[in-house]
C-alpha cells in the first residue's frame, strides 16, 4: 500500500527554503499506528489495526496566510478510511479585518445558532466549505464616551455531515449561510447581539425503488445581551428555529416546526471567591421516539451550545458522562471556587436536567406514547421518565511549593440513558480519588492519581446490579526529556471476558520539536465525549505508537 508522509512539511521545508526572508513558515505532523484487539457490543474479539498520518502546514506572506492538512487513515482509528487533503483555505488579515476562504468555522455568541467545531476522537466535524468574514470598528473615547463599536461576522458554505452516534442514519448535505452583529458600549462592558442562519438541507436515503430525498429549509433568527463588570459578568442568549419540508422521502409535503434555545449564565468574582451559575433550556425539537419526521427536524449540525455540566478529566468519572439531548433538555449548572485560604483552592459544582417531558406506555390517536407532563422551567428529577441526570462535585487542592500539589475529590452521579414503557437504563456512581503531583528532583516530577468508584448498572443481572471500579495511574518525568509510567485498572464486572487493564507506556522528546509516545497493554472502553456530543469508544489490546513534530 502506498504511503505518503510528512506531505505538507515536504512543501513547508521547499518554502522555508525558497529565501524569501517575508516569507514564513509553519509546519506540524502526527503520525499515529496501532494493532491489537478491541471487542465489540456483544463482548466478541476482533483484530484492529490503523494508520495514520496528519499534516498541517502554514505559510504566513505579509497579511495573508495559507493553510493546508494532508491525512492518510487507512485504515482508521475512528470513523471512515481517508487519503488526500482535508482541509485547505487561505486568509487574509489585517487591523480589524479578516476573511477566509476554503474550509472553516465560526461561534456566534454560545453556538445557540452556530458553533462549528472538530473532534477528532470522537470523530464529529462540523466545519464547512465556503468562507467567514469578520470585522470591528470601535469609536475612540476622546470621539464618544460611551465608546461604542460594531463587529460583524458572516459566514456561508456547504457540509456533508456524518452522525456519530447514529452512524447508520443517512449523510446529511448542508448548504447555509449566516451573518451576525455585535454592538457594544462602554468599551465592550454591555454588548447586544444580533444573528440570522439559513440553511437547506438534503438527506437522501434507500427506499423502495432507489434513492428517496428529504428536503428542508431552516431559518433561526438570534439574539444576545451580555455585560462585564469589575466583579460581575452574565450572559443571555435566545434563539428560534423555524424549519419547513418541502420534500419527505421523494414525495412533495408540506410540514413546519418551530423549536427555541435560550442559554444563561452569570458569574461573581474576588480575590477569595468565584461563582458561576449557568441554565440551558434547549426545545428545538419536543417529542418522544418515533414522532413523525424526527430524523428531519431537529438541531442543526452547526449549531453546538454549551452542554451546562463540568467537563471532568478524571477517567472514571468521564466514562458515565451525560450525553446532552440538545433538541430536548433543560437544566442548570452551579460552581463555586474559594481560594480565602492560604496554598488552599476548593471547587463545589453541582449540576442537573431532564427532557421537557415523561410519555407513558399509553398510546394516543396517531399512535405514540402519552405525555405525563410538561414542564418549562426547572427539571424534573423524580420519574425516570423524564430521563433525569444530576451530578455533585467536590475538590481540595493543597499546593506545597513550586508545581507540588495534591487533590482529593468526590463525586456522586445519577443518570438515565434510556427508557421503554416501565423499564429504564440507569447508572448510579460514586467515586472518590486523589492526584498528586511531587517534583524529587530540580528536573524530575511524580504525577500519580488513584480513583475508586461503586457503581450500579441496571444492564447487568448479577449482584443487584452493582459493581466496583479502581484505577491507578503513575509517571515519573526527567523533565522535558523521558516519562514513563503505568496504568493499572480494574473492575469487578466478572462476567465479562476481561475484568483487569494493565497498560505500560513511555514518551521522549528528540530536540525540540519531535515528541514519540509508545504504549502496550489493554485499555478499558467507555464514553468519550467533546462539546456534550459522545460516542462509545470500545476496548483495546495491543500496541500504540506515536510521533509529533512541531516545526
Amino acid at each position: 500500500m502506498k504511503r505518503t508522509f510528512f506531505f505538507s512539511l515536504t512543501l513547508l521545508v521547499l518554502f522555508s527554503s525558497s529565501g524569501f526572508a517575508q516569507v514564513r513558515a509553519l509546519g506540524s505532523n502526527v503520525l499515529r499506528l496501532g494493532t491489537g484487539e478491541t471487542t465489540d457490543n456483544d463482548d466478541i474479539t476482533l483484530r484492529k489495526r490503523y494508520f495514520e498520518e496528519i499534516a498541517n502546514a502554514r505559510i504566513f506572506f505579509e497579511n495573508f496566510s495559507v493553510g493546508l492538512r494532508y491525512e492518510m487513515s487507512d485504515p482508521s482509528e475512528v470513523g471512515k478510511n481517508f487519503q488526500g487533503i482535508r482541509r485547505r483555505w487561505i486568509e487574509y488579515r489585517k487591523d480589524d479585518l479578516t476573511l477566509q476562504a476554503g474550509h472553516t468555522y465560526m461561534t456566534v455568541g454560545r453556538g445557540l445558532s452556530v458553533n462549528m467545531f472538530e473532534s477528532r476522537p470522537i470523530n464529529y466535524d462540523s466545519w464547512i466549505d465556503g468562507f467567514s468574514g469578520s470585522y470591528e470598528y470601535s469609536v475612540a473615547k476622546d470621539v464618544i464616551d460611551i465608546r461604542p463599536s460594531l463587529g460583524v461576522k458572516a459566514f456561508a458554505g456547504n457540509l456533508d455531515f456524518v452522525d456519530i452516534v447514529d452512524t447508520k442514519k443517512p449523510i446529511q448535505h448542508i448548504k447555509s449561510q449566516g451573518v451576525s452583529s455585535t454592538i457594544g458600549l462602554f468599551n465592550k462592558k454591555l454588548n447586544i447581539g444580533l444573528g440570522f442562519v439559513q440553511a437547506f438541507t438534503s438527506v437522501d436515503e434507500q427506499g423502495p425503488g432507489g434513492i428517496k430525498t428529504t428536503l428542508r429549509e431552516v431559518n433561526q433568527p438570534e439574539i444576545s445581551l451580555s455585560f462585564i463588570t469589575d466583579n460581575l459578568e452574565g450572559y443571555f442568549g435566545f434563539t428560534e428555529m423555524r424549519s419547513y419540508l418541502s420534500q419527505i422521502f421523494s414525495k412533495p409535503a408540506s410540514a413546519d416546526q418551530t423549536g427555541q434555545a435560550m442559554y444563561g449564565a452569570l458569574s461573581y468574582s474576588n480575590e477569595e471567591f468565584a461563582l458561576t451559575a449557568e441554565y440551558k433550556n434547549y426545545r428545538y425539537f419536543l417529542g418522544p421516539t418515533g414522532k413523525p419526521n424526527e430524523n428531519y427536524f431537529g438541531k442543526l449540525p452547526i449549531s453546538n451550545p454549551p452542554e451546562v455540566y463540568k467537563e471532568f478529566t478524571y477517567t472514571t468519572i468521564t466514562r458515565t458522562t451525560h450525553a446532552v439531548n440538545f433538541n430536548d433538555e433543560l437544566g442548570f449548572q452551579v460552581e463555586a471556587n474559594i481560594t480565602a485560604i492560604p496554598n488552599f483552592t476548593i471547587t463545589l459544582n453541582a449540576a442537573a436536567s431532564s427532557r421537557h417531558n415523561g410519555y407513558t406506555d399509553v398510546l394516543d390517536s396517531s399512535g405514540l406514547p402519552t405525555g405525563k407532563g410538561a414542564i418549562s422551567v426547572l427539571p424534573k428529577l423524580n420519574d425516570v421518565a423524564y430521563y433525569p441526570f444530576w451530578e455533585m462535585f467536590g475538590e481540595v487542592e493543597y499546593e506545597f511549593g513550586g508545581l507540588n500539589y495534591i487533590k482529593i475529590f468526590g463525586h456522586r452521579r445519577n443518570n438515565v440513558i434510556a427508557y421503554s414503557g416501565s423499564k429504564a437504563d440507569e447508572k448510579r456512581a460514586t467515586t472518590f480519588g486523589a492526584k498528586l503531583q511531587y517534583a524529587t528532583t530540580k528536573n524530575q516530577s511524580l504525577l500519580a492519581i488513584l480513583e475508586v468508584q461503586d457503581l450500579y448498572d441496571s444492564n447487568r443481572d448479577t449482584n443487584e446490579h452493582k459493581l466496583s471500579n479502581l484505577l491507578f495511574s503513575a509517571q515519573y518525568s526527567f523533565n522535558p526529556h523521558i516519562t514513563f509510567g503505568g496504568i493499572f485498572d480494574f473492575s469487578t464486572w466478572y462476567e465479562v471476558s476481561r475484568h483487569i487493564w494493565p497498560q505500560a507506556f513511555v514518551s521522549f522528546r528528540i530536540g525540540s520539536a519531535h515528541t514519540v509516545l509508545a504504549s502496550y497493554g489493554a485499555e478499558r472502553g467507555g464514553i468519550n465525549c467533546s462539546g456534550g456530543v459522545c460516542r462509545y469508544v470500545p476496548a483495546f489490546k495491543g500496541f500504540r505508537f506515536g510521533l509529533t513534530s512541531q516545526l
